[in-house]
């Protein structure tokens, strides 16, 4: 029984992050669960891809590296992301996420938002 029959909604079947980490060689998305209050993504950055400095004031959210290292920058502070590592990142802080040495796969959770994910370039220095 699901939404459609005015039921509970239906259960997500268990997924396997470590294949699609290790399976998918395109960096943004690569797979996302859009629940009625929970969302989840698994975002993939190549070397040197980040996510900039942003400030979430709406939710607070968990992430959970999947494979891969990179750099968590929150409130100045710069936290190294390696796999299994588990970050809390309250509503409010400005947050940022780069991938060093190869590509950053990693699990975002978040009590559901309208916002959307904005993955960019590192910019060049001169």
């Amino acid at each position: 029984m699901g939404w459609e029959d005015g039921g509970m909604p239906d259960a997500v079947p268990p997924v396997d992050l470590a294949s699609l980490a290790a399976g998918r060689n395109h960096p943004g998305a690569l797979w996302r669960l859009d629940g009625e209050d929970l969302q989840a993504n698994l975002v993939r950055l190549d070397a040197g891809d980040r996510i900039e400095p942003h400030r979430n004031d709406e939710v607070d959210v968990l992430v959970v590296v999947v494979s891969g290292r990179g750099e968590l920058t929150f409130d100045g502070q710069v936290v190294q992301l390696a796999p299994m590592v588990v970050a809390h990142l309250p509503k409010g802080t400005i947050r940022a996420v780069e991938a060093v040495d190869g590509p950053l796969t990693y699990l975002s959770v978040h009590r559901r938002r309208s916002a959307g994910l904005q993955v960019g370039r590192r910019a060049q220095r001169r």
